[in-house]
């Protein structure tokens, strides 16, 4: 299970980073509040805050925090981060790491074809069993 954190961080790569880095944007502004909101966390904003501050959401999704606004304390739903999105995302490669929606999908089946024998051992009683159970696996005509 993810932590806070991590979900905080994950929620942000997706929601506001990597659509800017689609539209060819520099610069991204995040509201804590948003996060909160969006995460339907009770009473976590100074983890939200946090989070977006920390140099391991930095480091790991390729921005730089170059400025804050909000309340002295700095632990609001109404902290503003603002970000430049680095032209050379300094992304460490892991699984919490900056993936597209679609490389998110990479092994999903796993499992369940290993427990099917195989995919090949699977799409092969597919392909067989695709007409029916006819003798000859051709399909019939009347």
């Amino acid at each position: 299970m993810k932590s806070d954190a991590d979900q905080i961080r994950e929620y942000a790569w997706i929601r506001y980073i990597e659509p800017a880095r689609h539209r060819g944007e520099t610069e991204i502004h995040i509201k804590s509040g948003d996060i909160v909101k969006g995460l339907n966390l009770k009473n976590k904003t100074p983890n939200v805050c946090t989070a977006l501050r920390s140099k391991n959401f930095q480091t790991i999704y390729g921005v730089q925090l170059i400025g804050e606004q909000g309340p002295p304390s700095g632990m609001s739903t109404t902290v503003v981060f603002t970000y430049s999105l680095l032209k050379q995302a300094q992304a460490k490669e892991s699984n919490s790491g900056p993936r597209s929606t679609f490389d998110r999908l990479r092994g999903i089946g796993k499992k369940t074809f290993r427990n099917l024998g195989g995919g090949e051992t699977f799409i092969r009683g597919e392909r067989q069993n695709f007409y029916g159970n006819s003798a000859t696996g051709q399909a019939k005509r009347g």
